[in-house]
């Protein structure tokens, strides 16, 4: 039996960040096969997994699971140089890396020079016992007619998520769509409130009832300028909910995995320089427009050919051991 410790980047002190999240959920997966998961504290760990450390917390082999590095020229958040060369740090004393997309591993190779460690490509994951199309949704706690089509979007709502322009392309597009609902997941400013009767604000969410509410959606809408990989994006979908997302980043990675709607170019191709974050440009609208116009005409063509195994935790888990004994000559 492999005894492995997990943790994530100690500067993730909020226990619903997403690292926190799939450790969690990863956590309870591994379980399920010949391991023994352990705290960090505990010395008799064979190997270490964490979402990003330094080399001086242990003494035994890690793998580290890369969700992304800092790309942020102006250190809005975050100092880019001060943060990426912790987790440089981290991989160049790992044994291996674990890249959450392909691009999170090309965006790393871009910033992280000469980069020669084992690695391989892992997409983030749920569990499907409890994210899935079947169970119950909020529509009629919510006054939501059956013949609604709501549009569902899920965040952290910092600048670059864009949820400006999802409502600007909402009110746009309910000229054409009269069944129309926004409902959007996660806190938001009253600042940014739009005053209209078809927009639901749901706020911060129970985690046990997160499928739920997925559930209460037809299309979800991923619209960040630039994401690694979004847990939020993975859960929707596990719901069953056909999906457009923006053509930057990772997340488009688990569309074509699992056929599960369109990546719409909305956004001039990103060169993997280091870019005004937190600044995002307009996406285009007219591009948008006819992305949802082919889902919403299209709904059941759509959501009958999603794919849900790409994103089973329980896969995803047995890659992750398997890495892992791979990697360290475990049998």
């Amino acid at each position: 039996m492999i005894k492995i410790a997990l943790d994530s980047y100690p500067f993730y002190l909020k226990k619903n960040i997403g690292p926190n999240i799939f450790l969690k959920r990863l956590t309870t997966e591994l379980q399920n096969y010949d391991c023994k998961v352990t705290s960090r504290f505990n010395p008799f760990y064979d190997i270490a997994l964490f979402a990003i450390k330094n080399k001086s917390f242990y003494k035994k082999p890690y793998v580290i699971r890369i969700g992304g590095i800092f790309f942020d020229r102006n250190n809005t958040k975050f100092n880019t140089l001060k943060e990426n060369k912790i987790i440089f740090e981290g991989i160049r004393n790992s044994s291996g890396v674990i890249f959450i997309s392909e691009f999170t591993k090309k965006l790393t190779q871009k910033f992280y020079k000469n980069f020669d460690k084992p690695n391989i490509v892992i997409h983030n994951s749920v569990p499907l016992s409890s994210f899935n199309p079947r169970g119950f949704n909020k529509r009629n706690e919510l006054n939501i007619k059956s013949n609604d089509f709501v549009v569902l979007v899920s965040g952290t709502w910092r600048r670059h998520k864009r949820l400006k322009e999802i409502i600007i392309f909402f009110k746009r597009i309910s000229k054409k769509y009269q069944n129309l609902k926004l409902l959007i997941l996660g806190s938001v400013n009253e600042r940014e409130k739009i005053k209209d009767n078809n927009i639901l604000y749901a706020g911060n969410i129970n985690f046990k009832s997160l499928p739920d509410w997925y559930r209460t959606g037809n299309l979800y809408i991923h619209l960040p300028w630039i994401d690694q990989n979004a847990n939020t994006h993975v859960e929707a979908t596990a719901c069953g909910l056909p999906s457009i997302c923006s053509n930057n980043g990772g997340n488009k990675e688990i569309i074509e995995v699992c056929n599960s709607g369109i990546v719409s170019n909305v956004d001039k191709e990103y060169n993997y320089e280091l870019i005004d974050f937190y600044n995002p440009p307009e996406p285009n609208y007219n591009i948008l427009e006819k992305d949802f116009d082919k889902i919403y005409n299209n709904y059941e063509k759509f959501k009958s050919k999603i794919k849900f195994e790409p994103i089973s935790m329980r896969q995803a888990a047995k890659k992750y051991l398997e890495f892992l004994k791979e990697i360290n000559n475990f049998k």
